[in-house]
């Protein structure tokens, strides 16, 4: 996306991702998709999605804004191909039009499918990720790979059998592990919905089955993904 006003320049709230979220409700407008924006509790997100920009060139921490350099990325993953084409769709149909933050959509691509095979992946955790304990967002750095784990696997088996009746796995979804001397994150902190909140961020090496680690490279990882948070990509 690229500002419709032509500044090569962007003045963008710390907590931008709130805009992109009604940016996806603009996109998916009309759809199935759509109503979990009408509902107190939607539940888990059927996709997951991340903002990036092609340099951050200034942060105003007084005025929680950012200046960064155009364009601005959004990318979306899903692994529930009925999703993916509303999706599409909804991009097309605002094709050079402002949408937010006074952006327009200037270029859209639907990558190649990605199938994982193998039962260790490497991933980037593409800005922040968010992960619920039992006790409220996750440290990283005061938190043990087995509870990093089990914030991950918690959520993953919620989130497969909420999407349960319109997603099946493409085989055995079981629990992950962490391989922490081949992992390399930390603790984030991010701004939200005009608080802060505790994320990760970084690398992770996750081992499990490959339908396991399918569902969290198309779904994401840990909770908040439908608001810009836990999107995976594979290294």
């Amino acid at each position: 996306m690229l500002p419709a006003n032509g500044e090569e320049r962007i003045a963008i709230p710390c907590d931008f991702r709130r805009y992109f979220i009604s940016l996806l409700k603009q996109v998916l407008d009309g759809t199935e998709v759509a109503e979990r924006f009408s509902v107190e509790q939607p539940g888990f997100s059927p996709y997951v999605f991340s903002v990036s920009f092609k340099r951050l060139v200034d942060w105003d921490k007084e005025e929680q804004r950012f200046t960064v350099l155009p364009p601005v990325l959004m990318e979306i993953s899903t692994g529930i191909p009925s999703v993916m084409t509303a999706i599409a769709n909804g991009v097309l149909r605002l094709y050079g039009k402002p949408v937010v933050l006074g952006l327009e959509v200037d270029a859209f691509s639907v990558p190649p499918l990605t199938r994982l095979t193998d039962e260790m992946a490497v991933f980037k955790i593409k800005g922040h990720a968010v992960l619920r304990g039992k006790e409220g967002y996750l440290d990283p750095s005061a938190s043990t790979p087995a509870e990093i784990e089990e914030a991950i696997n918690t959520h993953l088996f919620k989130r497969l059998e909420f999407l349960s009746s319109i997603y099946v796995p493409p085989g055995a979804v079981s629990p992950v592990a962490v391989v922490p001397e081949l992992s390399s994150y930390r603790k984030g902190v991010c701004a939200h919905y005009g608080g802060m909140i505790t994320t990760v961020q970084g690398r992770m090496t996750l081992q499990g089955s490959p339908a396991s680690l399918q569902f969290l490279y198309d779904f994401g990882i840990g909770v908040r993904t439908g608001q810009g948070f836990g999107m995976l990509e594979r290294l």
